[in-house]
């Protein structure tokens, strides 16, 4: 994959397809690689595989087969026309739990192309398909020490609430909740 030249012009968010699936596997293979522990990515190891992937994620935008304790959501692909740069949710509504982990919006960049910006656009445009769905005041949160992602959210309007402690994969984890006010901007 040529992770140096991007084609910024045709950055877009897309509905997953297979198009992008082996640039969608390779990314899933570098998280691995970097040790990055709470990103989401499904392991999709074939073909078929892939094809129950991307039936998955049309089910949770249409609210099907919803497993106990998740919600309906609208998976969205950052490409640029060669590449799959990263994934993004769009949660419907929250739960008690997903308002102090998760929130509305998860976000995530191949960290091949981490430092370019790509994430505040990301979020920039998952905020405009949360409005779609009349999300007006979305939850978004990240772990305190990820500092980056904190630093996108607040480009993109976001206020801190609160921190609290969360427990995650066995660990307490401070976490940052924010919300940004759409109906003032996007």
């Amino acid at each position: 994959m040529d992770t140096l030249k991007l084609n910024y012009e045709d950055i877009r968010l897309i509905v997953p397809q297979m198009s992008y699936m082996d640039s969608y596997r390779a990314a899933y293979e570098e998280y691995g690689r970097r040790g990055v522990e709470d990103f989401a990515y499904p392991k999709v190891a074939s073909r078929r595989n892939a094809a129950a992937y991307l039936k998955r994620l049309e089910n949770f935008r249409r609210g099907i087969d919803i497993p106990k304790g998740y919600v309906p959501s609208s998976g969205f692909w950052l490409v640029d026309g060669r590449h799959y740069l990263g994934s993004g949710d769009v949660r419907h509504y929250l739960t008690d739990n997903l308002r102090k982990l998760g929130g509305n919006i998860g976000y995530s960049i191949n960290p091949l192309f981490w430092r370019r910006g790509l994430g505040t656009l990301q979020l920039q445009l998952l905020l405009k398909e949360a409005k779609k769905l009349h999300i007006t005041k979305p939850v978004i949160t990240c772990f305190d020490e990820n500092t980056p992602s904190a630093k996108i959210i607040e480009k993109n309007g976001g206020v801190l609430i609160k921190k609290i402690n969360n427990r995650f994969r066995g660990q307490d984890r401070l976490t940052r909740i924010y919300e940004i006010d759409l109906t003032q901007q996007c």
